[in-house]
């Protein structure tokens, strides 16, 4: 395969990325005789993904695990999980404002289960190298070669590179690998994909994990990408989903007090009463959950981004699907259970 050359003069790279940002953001959306979601008519090359991964990996190599986001940077918004709804993606950065203007921290899954996760992870990636200091992106579950295997990306990446996507594969896997898992805004809002762990005994644990790395099967890089809150339980919990734990509202105040936190941000789930608002509160407001892929899998759901303003005010911006038969609305699970993904 021929791939394109870009010198090390980073003139160069940022023209790359200025163009090859344009090109997805104003693509036409073309509607689907299903009925189903419009998609974004783009064509991704193979050239695109080896120069935008390769620069994205430099780009993760000069922050550590923990990324630490000064007040300066702020306002920010911050996203939660994608799962490749690109049209959405797009419409989202047209609402929140230029990247050159505030600040984005994208909590990670940005692949998997919807059809354009290349498209949605190259967007952000060309983003995040375009803008360093204005995007952050985190890693999250579904970030990892056998969980993205298993739920859609592998499969994506195959049919839209034949017959070469093995190889296009293994440059986003590369990447996944390289992906801080964590986040501390202006030193009170401690962000990650997915929750609490009981191997944090300071911060500067997160910030020593060291990278290339797979998410592992246990420990403390594992349970920051895939632990959850639930008070079914005290205390650390096994979790039902076979890996990590749950941890209750207690933890949650008492990792708050330890490490003088004032809020905790995670994505990761979707519960019922996330339908309505896209976003949910624990242990008194200290930790928050928020989920960013309207109708996803068809739930009808509504998504939200959470923005901090440079005074340090936390408010919501809801995005709510618009629904051709509003009586769809009610299929929804039962009170009480949580649809996680």
């Amino acid at each position: 395969m021929h791939l394109l050359y870009i010198s090390h003069d980073p003139t160069d790279l940022n023209k790359y990325l200025d163009n090859f940002i344009e090109k997805l953001m104003t693509a036409r959306t073309d509607k689907r005789p299903d009925e189903k979601s419009p998609l974004v008519n783009v064509t991704v090359l193979p050239e695109d993904v080896v120069i935008v991964t390769r620069a994205a990996v430099a780009s993760f190599k000069e922050q550590k695990t923990l990324i630490r986001v000064d007040k300066s940077a702020l306002p920010i918004n911050i996203v939660g999980d994608l799962h490749g709804e690109f049209r959405e993606l797009r419409m989202m950065l047209s609402k929140c404002g230029d990247p050159i203007c505030q600040s984005y921290l994208f909590l990670g899954d940005y692949v998997d289960r919807g059809v354009q996760g290349v498209e949605c992870y190259m967007l952000l990636l060309a983003l995040k190298c375009r803008f360093p200091h204005k995007v952050y992106m985190l890693r999250g579950n579904h970030e990892d070669a056998n969980t993205a295997t298993t739920y859609g990306f592998y499969d994506e990446c195959k049919d839209k590179f034949a017959p070469i996507g093995e190889t296009i594969w293994s440059h986003f896997v590369n990447v996944f690998n390289w992906m801080p898992c964590a986040a501390l805004v202006a030193d009170k809002i401690f962000c990650m994909h997915g929750g609490l762990s009981p191997h944090i005994s300071a911060l500067e644990d997160v910030e020593n994990i060291k990278r290339p790395t797979i998410v592992p099967p246990y420990g403390l890089m594992c349970d920051l990408v895939w632990s959850d809150p639930d008070n079914k339980y005290p205390g650390w919990a096994l979790s039902t989903r076979g890996i990590s734990y749950t941890f209750d509202d207690d933890l949650i105040k008492k990792f708050c007090k330890a490490f003088d936190i004032d809020l905790i941000v995670r994505a990761h789930q979707i519960y019922q009463d996330m339908y309505r608002n896209g976003y949910k509160f624990f242990a008194e407001g200290r930790l928050l959950s928020i989920f960013s892929a309207p109708n996803y899998l068809n739930y009808k759901n509504d998504c939200c981004i959470v923005k901090v303003s440079a005074a340090f005010v936390v408010s919501f911006i809801v995005f709510r699907p618009i629904l051709k038969n509003a009586k769809a609305v009610a299929a929804t699970p039962k009170k009480g259970t949580a649809s996680i993904e």
